[in-house]
This record gives structure tokens, C-alpha cells and sequence, in this order.
């Protein structure tokens, strides 16, 4: 009796161990597919960022070249090489899109971003030189600069009417339900009478390719922008950086 009783219980402990070999085994399968998941989500964000990236670089050379055929020869050839190196990090991006090294063609297409908004810059520059009417104001909406119209609140912390510099700041919130991660992002408004951190807002971040859900209107592109709505009951802030679009709604009463 006591050895048939020790056989069942071999036989038991046999089967409850296969079943929990079982259950581990899909919840490995479960968590596979979940990291798997979450990498082709990383690799087509790269993606689209990066082709947006390379479209503006590519929208902002075409601006700069025919900008640099209206300028005096001398005044131009201070800008050639630097042209061409935009052109050298367009190419190069799209060739790193080509054999899908993402990560390459994100970094590549950024350096070209960041390259073509020197150019413009440079130009906006010479062109406020030489012109009766400067337009300071181009520039520095390159740059993230924006007037904050009047007293707003960010996340509840009073913001002062004045001039600030917008500056994309590390991680936003974890997304919940649906949210995809990285569709928040932390801006802060940097002062421009001393250069302190005057408050920092939660912003949406929305890729140029699904903005047109968003604005029906006019977008800006890699510079910053603000607009009032429903009234003037909500000021939007604007900053398009590397192919989003990143919004910033406060209100201007308190909360």
C-alpha cells in the first residue's frame, strides 16, 4: 500500500511539473512577443522620424539653394560648404533607409536637420543685413524663441507673459491605455532675460505624418510657434523638432 501510494504521488508531483513547465514556457512566448513587439515599434519610429527628417532637410536645401542664387557671389560662397554638407548627410541617410540600419539613418538624418536649420539660420542672418525690414523674428522661431502673450498656467504652476526659448527636455509620461510610448514629452520655457528654467509643460508629441489630424491649417516646421484657442481660453505652444510636432495647451485661467 505504502509503495502504490508513493508511485501515485511520483505520478502527481510528475504532472504538476510538467504543467508548470507548460505555463512558464508560454508566458516566455508571451513576453517574446511583447519585446517583439515594442522593437518593430522602435524600428518604425525610427523610421518614420528619420524619413521626415531627410523630407525637411531636403525642403529646407531646395530654399537655401535658390536663397543663394539671389545673393552676391562672395556672400554666397561662405555657405557652399556647408550646403554640401547638408547634401552629404541627406545622402547618407538615405542610404542607411536603403539597407535599414535605422539607427544610422536616424542619426544621419538629424545631422542633416540640424545642418539645414544652420543654413537657414545663416541666411535669415544675411538677409536681415542687407535688408530695410529685418525679420529677427524668423530667426529666432528657428531657434525655439516665442512670446508668451500673457500670464498662461503649465500643469497647473503660473507662467509669466514675456520671451521664452523652448527646449526639449529628457522623457515625458508612461503612456497609458493605447498610447504608444514616447507620444509625451517634457518642453521647458527658458527664459530669455536670464536664462532660468520659467516652467516646464507636457506636451503631445505628434509626428508630422499625423498632424493633419491635429491642424487643418498651416504647420510650422522645425521652428516654434504659438497660437490662442477657443477664445483665447487656451494658448498652444508650438516646437516642430526633427519631424514632430510637439504641443504644449495651456490655460490662461487659473485652474
Amino acid at each position: 500500500m505504502d509503495a502504490e501510494v508513493a508511485s501515485q504521488a511520483e505520478r502527481f508531483a510528475l504532472t504538476r511539473s510538467y504543467d508548470r513547465t507548460i505555463e512558464l514556457a508560454g508566458l516566455t512566448e508571451t513576453a517574446a512577443d511583447e519585446v517583439e513587439r515594442a522593437i518593430d515599434a522602435e524600428k518604425q519610429r525610427l523610421r518614420t522620424q528619420a524619413t521626415q527628417m531627410v523630407a525637411d532637410a531636403e525642403s529646407a536645401l531646395t530654399d537655401a539653394r535658390q536663397a543663394l542664387a539671389e545673393l552676391p557671389e562672395d556672400e554666397a560662397s561662405s555657405l557652399l560648404n556647408d550646403v554640401a554638407g547638408v547634401e552629404a548627410s541627406v545622402a547618407a541617410a538615405n542610404e542607411a533607409l536603403g539597407r535599414d540600419d535605422l539607427s544610422d539613418a536616424y542619426r544621419e538624418a538629424e545631422a542633416a536637420l540640424q545642418a539645414a536649420n544652420r543654413v537657414t539660420a545663416s541666411l535669415v542672418a544675411m538677409r536681415t543685413e542687407t535688408e530695410e525690414t529685418p525679420e529677427p523674428d524668423v530667426l529666432r522661431a528657428v531657434r525655439g524663441g516665442i512670446d508668451i502673450p500673457r500670464m498662461v498656467y503649465l500643469d497647473g504652476e503660473p507662467l509669466a507673459a514675456g520671451d521664452y526659448t523652448l527646449r526639449l527636455a529628457d522623457g515625458g509620461v508612461p503612456p497609458v491605455g493605447g498610447e504608444t510610448p514616447g507620444s509625451t514629452r517634457w518642453v521647458e520655457f527658458v527664459s530669455d532675460s536670464d536664462g532660468s528654467v520659467a516652467g516646464r509643460g507636457l506636451a503631445a508629441a505628434i509626428p508630422d505624418s499625423e498632424i493633419g489630424e491635429v491642424a487643418k491649417s498651416w504647420v510650422p516646421r522645425n521652428q516654434a510657434y504659438v497660437d490662442e484657442l477657443l477664445g483665447g481660453d487656451y494658448v498652444r505652444v508650438w516646437l516642430n523638432r526633427g519631424g514632430v510636432s510637439y504641443l504644449v495647451h495651456a490655460t490662461t485661467s487659473a485652474p
